[in-house]
């Protein structure tokens, strides 16, 4: 069995090594000009953020990255822990960090524009049911997503 079907706990700094490594290869997709490969192109962008939120999550909530799990936490905790390991739901990650919002602000009052309101768009937009469907978008729609992408990938780091 590959080594990268092994299953372990990451730390912050290596969230933000894979999404490094996702957004590289969402990069490539769109730049292969195949509309066969848009979608998988999307369905990275969004793990990037995926990756790049939780991050934060953890940085926030330190005891993150030590309890493997939250039995005899408070209730709260539980559904920290649970965005955390079990949910891909990138709208309610985001609620539990809103120092995100106040640092895109920030960036935005020095010239960043757009950016608030981009992130908030796809975090509603991306779910991990987009690696099942049978819909298919192309190549401009793809590179659109990631290039939105790739803009936020500084705030987030």
């Amino acid at each position: 069995m590959s080594k990268i079907f092994e299953k372990h706990r990451l730390r912050p700094t290596q969230l933000r090594t894979v999404a490094d490594r996702r957004f590289d290869d969402a990069q490539f997709l769109c730049d292969s000009k195949k509309n066969a490969r848009a979608n998988a192109a999307m369905y990275l962008g969004g793990f990037v953020l995926e990756c790049l939120l939780k991050a934060k999550l953890m940085e926030k909530y330190t005891w993150l990255q030590s309890v493997s799990s939250p039995e005899g936490r408070p209730k709260d905790d539980h559904k920290i822990w649970s965005l955390c390991y079990r949910s891909h739901n990138l709208d309610e990650i985001l609620e539990r960090i809103p120092e995100i919002d106040n640092e895109i602000e920030r960036r935005e009052q020095k010239g960043q524009t757009r950016l608030l309101q981009s992130l908030k768009i796809l975090c509603a937009q991306w779910n991990i049911y987009a690696r099942y469907s049978t819909h298919s978008t192309d190549c401009t729609e793809a590179r659109r997503f990631v290039d939105s992408i790739k803009e936020l990938r500084q705030c987030l780091k």
